[in-house]
């Protein structure tokens, strides 16, 4: 890495991308932030003057090379990029339609691909990291998330699959895995009415799964650790590696222990 290292993170104009951020400034890291809210992106920049900020729709590749030309351009280099643009959902996958699916693959999957094809050249001579957001939807696959289960699991195996190919590279890929994470607005940011067919439960984070949120601030210590140690995956909280355990030789068991934290 260059001796004052330097971080691009996408979606981080609000919530977990700024507090990831924040910790990344407090490290002694170089900031780019990226969002699609240019008023949110220059309130922030009034707050952290030394940050850059970058306003764009982060699934277009076009976006993801000018935001990575002009990080290069003020900072010299590129030594991690954290992916955070992402969507969630709730529904059936009975009633999940192809275009809603379509547009969380966008936001979950392609977002992340393109920034990463942008990244790259700046990432190889830096040896730098990459960390991707996933989530416990993308190690599990809970009920009433609609089509987001889909998009963090793909996600995950392109975390899994660029992390081997780009090995000799000296670039790594870690991939972080959080629970639901705590919010002022937890359990209002989606709505869910009998025409749904799931239980009102589910509009809470996690799809209602019975699971204590996450701080913030603890996902970004993990962003952090994972840069540090190039960790190839975390998994919050750590007691779910169990189910993913009991998974792997038992999948009803562990569709019986789901099912169980899941909203009725």
């Amino acid at each position: 890495m260059n001796q004052t290292p330097s971080a691009i993170v996408t979606g981080g104009s609000a919530g977990l991308g700024t507090v990831i951020a924040q910790k990344l400034d407090e490290s002694g890291y170089r900031i780019t932030i990226s969002g699609r809210n240019a008023e949110r992106l220059n309130e922030l920049a009034a707050v952290h003057p030394t940050w850059r900020t970058f306003a764009g729709d982060a699934t277009q590749s076009e976006t993801a090379v000018a935001l990575v030309q002009q990080h290069v351009e003020v900072f010299g280099g590129l030594d991690v990029l954290v992916n955070v643009v992402g969507q969630s959902d709730r529904g059936r996958v009975d009633a999940l339609h192809v275009d809603r699916l379509r547009e969380l693959f966008e936001a979950n999957v392609v977002s992340t691909l393109v920034h990463c094809g942008a990244a790259m050249e700046s990432l190889r001579a830096s040896r730098g990291v990459i960390v991707n957001i996933g989530s416990l939807a993308g190690r599990v696959a809970p009920g009433y998330l609609g089509g987001y289960v889909a998009a963090k699991h793909a996600l995950s195996g392109l975390t899994r699959q660029m992390r081997l190919e780009l090995k000799d590279t000296g670039v790594h890929v870690g991939l972080i895995c959080p629970g639901p994470i705590a919010r002022e607005d937890a359990g209002q940011r989606y709505s869910v009415d009998e025409h749904d067919d799931i239980p009102s439960g589910a509009s809470g984070p996690g799809g209602g799964a019975k699971l204590k949120g996450l701080s913030p601030e603890s996902v970004a210590d993990a962003v952090l650790q994972c840069i540090r140690e190039r960790r190839i995956e975390v998994v919050m909280p750590w007691k779910v590696r169990l189910l993913m355990a009991i998974d792997a030789v038992s999948p009803a068991l562990a569709d019986r222990l789901l099912a169980s934290k899941m909203p009725a």
